[in-house]
């Protein structure tokens, strides 16, 4: 039947052909689902994937927190001999780390889920396994490894050596405990999905068009342009605690009757030592995990002096806009600077003319003024080549690609206009050829 607009909407077919169902795409057809949403509901599915991930990774942050700080209760109950590890605290402790690592585990591979569906979303495909790389397998067993390890029920020693060849038996946990501590790179996932830059679509949007990846390095990067000190700050104060804590375990672990003398404090005193790269004084590790700490803490100091140093040197050298002002007054002193010379250098020589035809002047100051004319005349050559060299240090490859663009669009508005005169000339020329 045809669409005549005169023909009624009431009648049995029309009203048939407008009213039947919507075909819908089966498991048979060949078209994704993915291709059956439109724009806007592939933003708002995105966006509820996204925020879904900030729960997870909450939730995984709770945990790991959880987990560890049960840990350091566990460990420091143990350390002054409190508690042993066959006791129900210790047990019972242990018990509810071992739960929250379980849990952990979980919402690790459902974050790894809800990032490959977000990852699918992203290319338009179906299936969630087609997008996990070899390398996002290799990251999930990864952190699977990593956030498994932790102090379990039960007591189960080894022999252990210090550095001075001496042997005791120490707990299992000791080793445990502090690769536990490694955790705490779940506070970069915390950081990343709590960051404005995932969740805004205007920056997801420029980030697909520009195929760059929003993720915890681009992160990183934009929080060290915006607070640089803060984050510096930041990351000093917890790896200095973190390893504090560490190496006061290691030594703790090893033996339990120096609790004074690896007090929190003295431990800090360590630590912030090796961490700035000073001299830590006679304090020295007893055992080799201690010194394994220490040598990761200098690693650390080491990255951490060379960003706080690279942060100083950016904020401490001019914007674009000062560095146009301070080029500007430099010019202007530099060419007063000029002028003066030069008038200088005139008038000696004037001087000097006149005294030499004379023949009145004095032979001291005649060498005075030939002196200071070869004074002035370097001067000018000295303020020549300063002036150079601000004109070097202004221009910039922003400042040049700036020019060349403005160059290459007058060229071509040019070019434009000229096309536009040979076509009027041609027009001209014909009509003159039609007249004659």
């Amino acid at each position: 039947m045809s669409d005549d607009p005169k023909t009624p909407l009431n009648s049995g077919d029309v009203v048939q052909k407008y009213t039947e169902p919507l075909k819908k795409y089966s498991s048979e057809t060949t078209m994704p689902e993915k291709e059956s949403l439109t724009l806007a509901q592939k933003l708002d599915l995105r966006i509820g994937l996204v925020l879904c991930r900030r729960r997870v990774v909450n939730m995984e942050f709770t945990l790991a927190t959880i987990g560890i700080i049960f840990m350091v209760l566990e460990a420091e109950l143990y350390i002054k001999g409190s508690i042993s590890k066959r006791g129900l605290v210790s047990l019972l402790l242990k018990f509810l780390i071992s739960i929250s690592t379980l849990f952990l585990l979980l919402f690790i591979c459902v974050n790894y889920y809800v990032s490959a569906r977000i990852r699918a979303l992203d290319s338009g495909v179906r299936s969630v396994l087609s997008v996990m790389t070899s390398r996002n397998w290799l990251c999930l067993c990864l952190e699977l490894v990593i956030c498994s390890i932790h102090p379990f029920p039960g007591d189960f020693k080894f022999n252990y050596a210090s550095t001075q060849g001496v042997i005791h038996s120490v707990s299992i946990d000791s080793v445990l405990s502090i690769a536990m501590l490694t955790r705490v790179y779940l506070i970069c996932d915390f950081a990343v999905v709590h960051s404005d830059m995932v969740t805004d679509t205007f920056i997801y949007s420029i980030g697909v068009i520009s195929k760059t990846k929003i993720n915890t390095s681009f992160v990183f990067k934009a929080l060290m342009n915006r607070r640089p000190g803060l984050l510096l700050i930041v990351v000093m104060v917890l790896t200095i605690l973190v390893n504090t804590w560490a190496y006061r375990a290691c030594e703790l672990y090893y033996d339990r009757n120096k609790y004074k003398k690896n007090s929190f404090f003295e431990s800090l005193w360590l630590i912030t030592m090796v961490f700035l790269s000073s001299d830590h004084g006679d304090v020295m590790p007893e055992s080799y995990c201690g010194r394994y700490v220490s040598v990761v803490t200098a690693i650390l100091g080491l990255i951490t002096t060379a960003l706080l140093i690279a942060i100083i040197a950016q904020q401490v050298e001019h914007t674009r806009m000062e560095k146009h002002v301070f080029a500007f007054a430099s010019r202007i002193q530099t060419s007063f600077k000029k002028k003066s010379a030069a008038a200088d250098a005139i008038k000696s020589f004037f001087k000097l003319t006149v005294l030499t035809k004379a023949g009145k002047g004095r032979q001291s100051e005649i060498s005075r003024l030939k002196d200071k004319v070869k004074q002035s005349l370097k001067t000018l050559r000295s303020t020549r080549d300063e002036m150079m060299d601000i004109y070097d240090d202004t221009v910039g490859v922003v400042d040049i690609a700036e020019i060349t663009w403005r160059v290459d669009h007058r060229v071509g508005l040019l070019e434009s206009k000229f096309k536009a005169m040979d076509a009027k000339l041609d027009l001209i020329l014909s009509k003159i050829d039609r007249n004659k």
